[in-house]
């Protein structure tokens, strides 16, 4: 029933500022005899006539006043009347001494009066359901906190007491002890907790590197984004001047002048090459994420390092058609690419294998993506430097250091984790963990666009 009368308030509501609008009209009309006056009159009413049978509808199933329903009614002689009215203005008659005049506004003036009615007879209605809403919510209100009281003195009695062992360990957590508890072995519900109180401590610890190796990235951004700026200009200068003095050398008279240049030339758009990569590792990129199946994205990436393949590496691809990530897919190219040329660069001699595989984890929440070459390994103590800016085992030729800290970054902005294993002399192996997309029903390939191979940061 509530709903019903607000519903006919609703209604009342539109009925009425359309009955405003059509006194105003009228009155300019008697008043000016413009016909585009009478006109809108004429739209309003048949406005008001089409919302007058729902009114009538939610009045018939109400007890209200009498009156009430003479809103169709007055609304067909209303116009009947006004357009009586029309007919003695073209005639010539003068319209403000009239009875017929007099007999419209009249006709006006109830329509708006029966529909303020309707609207203070709602308003009413919806009071006294309110209050008595009230009265019962106060009630239900007082009756659940009886209960709530009655609930929490059981739960403290039967499991919060137990529990005092396990708020001390997470007070000492939070304050940074992340050490494994012994587990009482003969309270299983405390046993229970405090083997997940262990895990959660193991994930803590990892989480902690991965913050702190996010905020070491975002500071080195910072300071890569001002100095690339301030680097970048002289740039331009030293390779403006060099092409204008080539321009004016004559190869034949000094060819080793003209080698100097074009070698200078070479360096500055080298090193311009690394500016624009610092300006692209520092600065903040929207993400658009979608669902998009995993198999998808590492196909495309196996298609742009196709012609970097060299001759004894084999790739071999292993990816489920079921696992769906929700994903940037043009990030998330950028980075599985980045990832897949440094594996492929790292087999110096081949023969060699670099392979992509990935996997459901046992929750089913999360996709393990691993990425795995044989080629020379990683240093023990370059592994916890691997992902920082610039750092790089490579020559200057064939890389700035960059890559692995761009993937980083994309892999952390979509809520995942990027780890690395490495052996000297037997190859290296990157984990990356996601979070699936759930709903994977229904779900196609998003029209996003992955990026060329020129797009490799």
């Amino acid at each position: 029933m509530f709903n019903k009368d607000v519903a006919l308030l609703i209604h009342a509501g539109n009925i009425s500022n359309i009955c405003l609008e059509i006194r105003r009209y009228e009155k300019n009309y008697i008043i000016a005899h413009n016909n585009d006056d009478f006109t809108k009159v004429l739209e309003y009413i048949n406005e008001a006539q089409q919302f007058a049978p729902q009114v009538m509808n939610d009045l018939k199933i109400m007890p209200q006043p009498t009156h009430l329903q003479n809103i169709s009614s007055k609304l067909a002689e209303y116009k009947t009347s006004f357009q009586d009215l029309k007919e003695q203005c073209i005639s010539g008659q003068e319209l403000t001494v009239c009875p017929l005049r007099e007999k419209v506004r009249g006709l006006g003036q109830e329509l708006v009066n029966i529909t303020e009615d309707l609207i203070l007879f709602e308003q009413h209605k919806m009071n006294t359901f309110i209050a008595k809403f009230k009265s019962r919510l106060a009630k239900t209100i007082s009756f659940l906190i009886f209960l709530s009281i009655f609930t929490i003195t059981t739960l403290y009695i039967s499991i919060i007491k137990p529990l005092k062992r396990v708020e001390k360990a997470a007070i000492a957590i939070a304050n940074g002890t992340f050490s494994p508890l012994p587990v009482d072995e003969k309270k299983g519900e405390v046993r229970s907790v405090l083997r997940a109180f262990n895990k959660m401590v193991t994930d803590l610890e990892k989480q902690q590197g991965q913050l702190f190796q996010a905020a070491k990235l975002s500071s080195i951004g910072t300071l890569a984004s001002g100095t690339a700026h301030q680097i970048n200009n002289p740039l331009n200068n030293i390779a403006t001047s060099c092409q204008l003095a080539l321009a004016e050398i004559d190869p034949e008279q000094s060819p080793f002048v003209v080698k100097m240049l074009e070698t200078i030339n070479q360096e500055t758009e080298r090193a311009g090459k690394i500016v624009r990569g610092l300006l692209e590792f520092s600065r903040d990129q929207n993400f658009s994420l979608h669902p998009y199946p995993l198999a998808e994205v590492v196909n495309r990436v196996k298609q742009l390092v196709t012609g970097e393949v060299p001759a004894g590496v084999d790739m071999q691809i292993s990816i489920p058609e079921d696992i769906i990530l929700y994903i940037d897919v043009h990030k998330m190219t950028e980075a599985l690419l980045n990832l897949t040329i440094n594996a492929l660069q790292a087999i110096t001699e081949p023969p060699g294998i670099v392979s992509i595989g990935a996997e459901k984890d046992g929750d089913n929440t999360n996709a393990v993506i691993t990425i795995a070459d044989t080629g020379r390994g990683i240093e023990e103590e370059n592994l916890q430097k691997i992902f920082d800016p610039f750092f790089t085992t490579k020559n200057a030729e064939n890389g700035t250091g960059l890559g692995l800290a761009v993937a980083y970054g994309i892999i952390n902005k979509q809520k995942g984790s990027i780890q690395v294993e490495s052996e000297k002399g037997k190859g290296t192996r990157f984990i990356i963990t996601l979070p699936l997309h759930l709903e994977a029903e229904g779900t196609g390939s998003p029209g996003q666009t992955p990026l060329s191979r020129n797009d490799n940061v």
